[in-house]
């Protein structure tokens, strides 16, 4: 399949003036692939309910960005509040600094699919659906963003702790590859002692 590297701002400029709304989930910052090719048709779980993504998650496979600053021991915090979901993203730089991130997770009014949007951080808004949860244990997220013959896509399992059971992420894997996406590209996200610590 071909891909095109590009930066964020070429990325972002066409976003914004073909669609007014990007994919992703507020990890990505500075660049991505863009492949040949449509968004795949996807829908977030039936009755999605937000309150019950309320609390702590852990990013444990990403399709990676080149820039992106969180590196590894990457952990998310959800507050329900007034329907929506207020986001807290921290982890670690390649050299061990600490990153954190804020932004609003929220239902698209109106989405057939049942499409989320986040606002992180001086971002454009994100389009993000939820694959697959138990709310317990894991939730299997994807994002696409399409424009004239290309995409760019990302998708995330999460789960409440650094070290999930495998079959957790293997259903994770089995979601993504049913909505005809190349798992290949997910990449783990290191949790090490030293992030459990918050070293």
């Amino acid at each position: 399949m071909k891909m095109l590297r590009v930066s964020a701002a070429v990325v972002v400029v066409v976003v914004v003036c073909w669609t007014g709304s990007g994919g992703g989930i507020g990890l990505v910052d500075a660049s991505t692939l863009l492949e040949v090719g449509a968004c795949p048709n996807v829908s977030s779980v039936p009755s999605l309910d937000l309150a019950k993504l309320e609390g702590q998650w852990y990013q444990i496979l990403q399709i990676p960005t080149d820039d992106n600053s969180i590196a590894r021991c990457t952990r998310s915090t959800y507050t329900y509040a007034d329907g929506y979901l207020e986001v807290v993203t921290e982890g670690r730089d390649a050299v061990g600094g600490a990153v954190a991130r804020t932004g609003v997770l929220a239902r698209l009014p109106d989405s057939p699919t049942g499409a989320l949007q986040l606002d992180m951080d001086g971002m454009p808004p994100l389009s993000v659906w939820v694959l697959d949860t138990d709310y317990s244990g894991v939730a299997c997220l994807y994002s696409c963003t399409e424009f004239p013959g290309l995409r760019a896509e990302w998708a995330w399992a999460v789960t409440r702790s650094p070290r999930p059971r495998v079959k957790l992420v293997h259903r994770c894997r089995a979601k993504l590859r049913r909505h005809h996406v190349d798992t290949a590209k997910l990449e783990r996200v290191p949790h090490s002692a030293q992030c459990l610590k918050g070293n």
